[in-house]
């Protein structure tokens, strides 16, 4: 069973953030104050964000709602990555650019 804490603990590990530093990329990027024991109770369970967190959660990683609580579109598998998207018919130069266009968004993590 898909639990929200563990989701979110994901989102945070993929990110490779602490608790404190997942907490102030939310802040910084949306204005909000949150705190470490915020997201240590939401990922233990003891408590569930508010819609408004969750929001800013998914805006702030660039994720949906519905994959942060493990939903899915009906009839559709939910997507994993971005070679999910990539047509055929894409040249070495465009696969190449879309590259370092990851690589340019995975720096701003920082």
């Amino acid at each position: 069973m898909h639990s929200l804490g563990t989701a979110l603990k994901k989102i945070r590990l993929d990110n490779k953030l602490s608790q404190e530093e997942f907490a102030e990329r939310v802040n910084k990027q949306q204005g909000l104050s949150i705190n470490k024991g915020m997201v240590s109770k939401w990922e233990s369970g003891a408590i569930e964000p508010k819609t408004r967190m969750m929001k800013a959660i998914a805006e702030t990683f660039h994720i949906s709602i519905d994959g942060i609580l493990g939903l899915q579109v009906a009839g559709k598998p939910p997507v994993k990555t971005i070679a999910a998207h990539m047509d055929d018919d894409l040249t070495e130069e465009e696969i190449e650019e879309i590259k370092k266009y990851i690589q340019f968004i995975k720096s701003q993590r920082k």
